[in-house]
């Protein structure tokens, strides 16, 4: 019989390589076009969004965050849970939009977003909380932190001296250890970890509309 995570896992990917997949316009609405796929499936007996789980049965959680912990989708097959979470991180895009029976041009359907330091360190932070989840749970077996994005620069090893070297998402294995090299204004409030253990990464392409993004999954 196959792993919940498998099942859940290979659902993602199909949504991801669907052909006419349209854009995206912010991980909210992508976070409700996967959960409709995933409950379409019929593979699960159910799917929650915005999963709450109270911070403080987390074991070190308040040590490092003091933000309140809702899973992005929460997948239930049987007494097994599985969750996901989920990233959603752009460069701007201007399309045409299908409007109401009308064409309309020059629509900026996407946000520049940028900082990809933090994008970077946000996923590392999903991770983490799916792992403080696994051990608080044992009917959570295993999770899965999904990362979408047109931008190339997530795929792309930092600089040795770059701050955010140890949370960079390169093709291959990525260190369990997740610090800055130096504090600054920006990691203050945003703390450095460890992980259970080391992730492997592997990045593949897809189409949203006419435009090329990318997209890992880390399997926790």
């Amino acid at each position: 019989m196959a792993r919940l995570i498998d099942i859940v896992k290979s659902d993602i990917v199909s949504y991801l390589n669907q052909k006419h997949l349209e854009i995206l316009f912010n991980e909210r609405d992508f976070q409700m076009h996967l959960a409709t796929h995933l409950k379409d499936s019929g593979h699960y007996d159910d799917v929650d969004l915005e999963y709450f789980v109270p911070n403080s049965l987390l074991n070190g959680y308040k040590d490092i965050w003091d933000t309140e912990l809702r899973l992005d989708i929460l997948v239930r097959k049987g007494t097994e849970y599985c969750p996901i979470e989920l990233k959603y991180k752009t460069r701007k895009i201007e399309a045409s939009l299908n409007r109401f029976g009308e064409q309309v041009d020059n629509v900026v359907v996407v946000k520049n977003q940028g900082a990809q330091d933090i994008g970077m360190y946000d996923f590392w932070k999903d991770v983490k909380r799916v792992e403080m989840v696994m051990e608080r749970f044992s009917n959570v077996k295993s999770g899965l932190a999904v990362f979408l994005t047109n931008d190339k620069a997530y795929k792309t090893l930092s600089r040795e001296t770059s701050n955010n070297r140890e949370f960079c998402m390169c093709e291959g294995w990525n260190s369990r250890s997740k610090h800055w090299q130096r504090e600054t204004s920006i990691t203050q409030s945003r703390k450095g970890f460890d992980l259970s253990k080391d992730y492997y990464l592997n990045w593949a392409d897809t189409r949203l509309g006419e435009h090329a993004f990318y997209y890992c999954i880390a399997e926790i």
